[in-house]
């Protein structure tokens, strides 16, 4: 069993607020696919099977991601050909990213949940905080923590606002911005923390490595939370798409 590097009451308040908040997300996203199924007017069997199957798939997910952290195998890349951590936020992606593309009945849920919804639903990134706190604790290096944190939060903020103003009229340009914006913030966060933590593409912060973010709890974010904000994202960007193709499509055929 590896050692932790944040110990006492810090280890349990970040384990509390990041496992904690992956449970509830986990939960609030099955309930508004429940939502989703009963707008569809799908039977009762249908709903439990579905809301059954996609529950397996996420706590599954999270509980191999818990178990994975808590085992540290995420904590250094010195000895990985391929960083495993890579591999655990790349496959969920694109995993999630072929269902949006080619099943029928996700892309159907999907359509079926409110965009202000689905946009809204983010609001849970303000929890990047967390690396700021850190980082003012001098237990992150700037060049991660600062635009991970002000990202997330940015990101989390607006969340409310781009799905209020989506609840209100329709704005394709807005919501479209928002996600590509989140999709970026996300992108510098890997990257930034990737090449500050310990392996053989280390470029940052080579004087202290960025251990943390590898090890439990801090590595339930990249492993469970960014790849589901991501494909999130690309749900909400798929919704955009679908109607501009139902548009050209009407005027091909007029």
């Amino acid at each position: 069993m590896h050692t932790n590097l944040l110990t006492g009451s810090w280890f349990w308040f970040l384990s509390f607020v990041i496992v904690g908040a992956d449970i509830i997300i986990a939960f609030v996203l099955l309930f508004g696919v429940h939502r989703a199924l009963l707008g569809l007017g799908r039977t009762k069997a249908d709903r439990v099977r579905i809301v059954s199957i996609l529950g397996i798939v996420l706590f599954g997910w999270l509980g191999l991601a818990l178990f994975l952290g808590w085992q540290g195998i995420f904590r250094s890349a010195l000895n990985q050909q391929v960083p495993y951590i890579a591999l655990a936020i790349g496959i969920p992606i694109l995993v999630g990213a072929l269902f949006i593309r080619g099943s029928k009945q996700v892309r159907e849920i999907i359509e079926a949940v409110a965009q202000s919804q689905l946009v809204a639903f983010q609001f849970y990134r303000v929890l990047g905080v967390t690396f700021l706190v850190l980082y003012a604790a001098g237990q992150l290096p700037g060049i991660f923590a600062l635009p991970a944190g002000l990202g997330d939060v940015m990101v989390g903020l607006t969340a409310l606002m781009v799905g209020a103003r989506a609840a209100r009229s329709e704005n394709d340009q807005l919501v479209t911005l928002w996600n590509w914006l989140g999709i970026s913030d996300l992108v510098i966060a890997i990257a930034t923390g990737f090449l500050s933590a310990a392996s053989r593409f280390q470029i940052f912060s080579l004087d202290a490595p960025n251990v943390l973010i590898g090890s439990f709890p801090l590595v339930m974010v990249p492993i469970f939370a960014v790849p589901l904000s991501i494909v999130l994202h690309l749900a909400s960007l798929s919704k955009i798409w679908a109607v501009h193709r139902s548009v050209m499509k009407q005027a091909v055929s007029a």
